[in-house]
């Protein structure tokens, strides 16, 4: 006779027991509290089972949409990486450090603002202020790419007086309170932002996905980050981690890959590959830009 069959006499048993007249002997009344405990237990068992089941389920689906979330932010930031720039400013539109077995670090410099200004008068000198059509969007700290069609470069604005922008001391941008060239009425002058993005510990031990920019310190976008990498897509069908400055507009496509880990271990888990209770999703995105191919 199996257990379930077993379970089944028993409380019938029970249950003629308590209909009759002659009450529960205390040997049935021994079996039933047994066969009551063994239920319990399954039954608690079941609802831990699930329990822990649902805890992976549900850090796995917030897991994945923090990653989705910083991944559309850096691959925006890609997508448009160059935008506004001058072609011959001088700074790279995307640059990749390749970390190898360490997270890579890649920056990248364009006009995601959309805001574009017209020189209204001609500069005295190179360290002139600069008179333009409109300021309204331009804020302390950004950073501007100025263009006359011949010569172009990047500055950093410090300060306003009514409509005119002016520039200071700001490496790396520049390094004196000086432009390279006198720039005319009708140059153009367009907002463009410098964004880095890397990996770094804070002082609890987790590992950040960080953003910066030329006027913001290291921001958290994703936390408990276990990699990061930046792999291009070149014009001859090659992949490869660090295109050179000459290179870049050659890139067609840029994949990006983030593999994170959930922020507390998870009791009763066991990640088949790190032996540990951490849970980890890895997810990868390609995004062709839209500016690095057509320059």
């Amino acid at each position: 006779m199996n257990m379930r069959r077993r379970f089944t006499v028993i409380a019938r048993n029970i249950t003629e027991s308590i209909t009759s007249e002659r009450g529960m002997t205390l040997t049935e009344l021994i079996a039933a509290m047994a066969v009551g405990a063994v239920l319990i237990s399954l039954v608690l068992q079941f609802f831990v089972q699930q329990s822990q089941s649902f805890i992976r389920t549900r850090e796995k689906a917030e897991m994945q949409q923090e990653i989705r979330w910083a991944i559309n932010f850096v691959g925006d930031r890609l997508k448009l990486a160059g935008n506004g720039l001058p072609p011959a400013c001088g700074w790279p539109a995307v640059e990749n450090t390749d970390g190898g077995s360490e997270p890579d670090s890649v920056s990248v410099l364009g006009s995601y603002k959309s805001i574009v200004c017209t020189l209204t008068q001609n500069m005295g000198n190179e360290g002139s202020q600069i008179k333009v059509d409109v300021t309204e969007g331009i804020e302390t700290g950004d950073l501007c790419a100025i263009s006359d069609g011949t010569f172009q470069e990047i500055f950093l604005a410090t300060s306003f007086t009514d409509q005119h922008i002016w520039h200071d001391t700001y490496l790396p941008w520049n390094d004196d309170k000086k432009l390279d060239h006198r720039y005319d009425a009708g140059s153009s002058l367009t907002v463009v932002t410098y964004y880095c993005f890397y990996v770094a510990t804070d002082d609890e031990g987790h590992r950040n996905l960080m953003v910066q920019t030329q006027a913001y310190p290291g921001q958290p976008i994703l936390s408990d980050v276990e990699d990061f990498q930046i792999r291009f897509n070149m014009k001859d069908g090659s992949w490869i981690d660090e295109p050179l400055p000459e290179e870049i507009y050659d890139i067609r496509m840029i994949e990006i890959s983030i593999r994170a880990r959930s922020h507390n271990e998870i009791k009763g888990y066991l990640d088949p590959e790190y032996g540990d209770a951490y849970q980890r999703l890895e997810v990868t995105s390609r995004i062709i830009p839209k500016n690095l191919t057509t320059m």
